[in-house]
This record gives structure tokens, sequence and C-alpha cells, in this order.
């Protein structure tokens, strides 16, 4: 059985100084993207220029619309991103009341088998204090594993990834890719990190 399409794009294309005159010149961030993206699948997209960075991950956002061409985002799917949801966070509670959010899971599946939030927050290190600590006041290595302990619980097909990789240490990095390597879903990584998913394969 093939796997579910999540996302697909046809001939894609985007640019802010967009002309209907096609003779004019048009400067695009995006041209032509052709893509279809199934649940299991792992994709890296590289940039010459942040703006490019910026517009496809807007788009996949629904924060922007294509000029041309289209983008189709299966019904059911969410999509969500290491920015949003460090933005999403309520920084004055902490990491325990922030878990309480519909969006995540209680018993997220990671290596295999469903585990609780506290089980995966002991094999991150985030145990004693730090659980009840608001998140304003967390270090950043604390800050980077919660982050990625939201990764793992959230209810989600598809995960954008970008600013949290370089922020990753030994222990979420290891915690990272052991739960990529059973994740359902689909991972689009942003930029300079492909090398994410050789590690997966090598593990």
């Amino acid at each position: 059985m093939n796997n579910k399409l999540l996302i697909s794009c046809q001939n894609l294309g985007y640019s802010a100084t967009y002309l209907e005159d096609l003779h004019a010149e048009t400067m695009w961030d995006i041209c032509k993207l052709n893509l279809d993206l199934h649940a299991g699948e792992k994709i890296s997209f590289h940039f010459k220029t942040e703006e490019q960075k910026d517009v496809l991950w807007r788009l996949f956002e629904r924060k922007l619309k294509p000029k041309t061409g289209s983008l189709q985002i299966s019904a059911n799917t969410h999509i969500h991103s290491d920015k949003g949801l460090l933005n999403g966070l309520d920084k004055n509670s902490s990491l325990k009341e922030n878990l309480q959010s519909r969006l995540f899971d209680e018993r997220p599946w990671f290596g295999g088998k469903r585990k609780t939030l506290e089980t995966l927050m002991y094999q991150l290190g985030l145990i004693g204090k730090v659980q009840l600590i608001p998140v304003n006041g967390l270090s950043d290595l604390h800050l980077a594993r919660f982050l990625t302990l939201m990764l793992a619980a959230a209810k989600t097909k598809v995960l954008m990834l970008d600013s949290l990789l370089p922020l990753l240490d030994e222990i979420s990095m290891s915690f990272l890719l052991e739960w990529m390597q059973g994740f359902s879903g689909s991972i689009i990584v942003f930029g300079e990190h492909e090398n994410i998913f050789n590690s997966i394969k090598s593990k």
C-alpha cells in the first residue's frame, strides 16, 4: 500500500515582485517547484538566500499563497515547525504546564512503543526542579532539550526543522535521531542540515 500523500506542489512559484506581464522581468523566490511528499519521507531543501528559505517556509505554513502553480496539503494534515512550537509556548508557565496543551500526545510513539512524557523527560535529563521552572527561566540547554521533546510529542504528520538543529547537544541529538527513525509522518529540513538523515540511516 502506498503511503499517504501529504503535500503536493505543481510548478509552484512565488515572487514578492510578481508581474502579470509574462514579458516583464520577475525576480522569483521560488520557481517551478514540483514535489510529492508522502508519509514517512524525509527531505532537505538548500537555498541561495534567507529570503528563499523564508518564502518556502511561509508557503508551507499557508501564510503566503502561490503566485503560480499549486500547493496542496491533504485534509487534516497539520504542519508544525520548531519555530512555531517555540513561539507558541507560554513563557511564564513551566514545562509540565505547557505539555498539558492538546497539541501534545500524553503517550507519544518513541522507539517503536508508546512512552509517557515523564519517561521521555527523564531520558532528556529534564528532571527535578527544572520541570517546574517557567520557560523564560530555562537555560539554553534545557530549552533546546524541551523543544526536542515537543517535536516528539506533537500531534502532527509534518514537521519542519531549521533553527533547533544547531542548538542540540549530544543527548538531545541522540534523542531526536531515535525518534525520527520511527516517526510515521514526514520531516522537512531547511538549510545545511541534510547530514542528519545520514545519521538516521547509520543508526
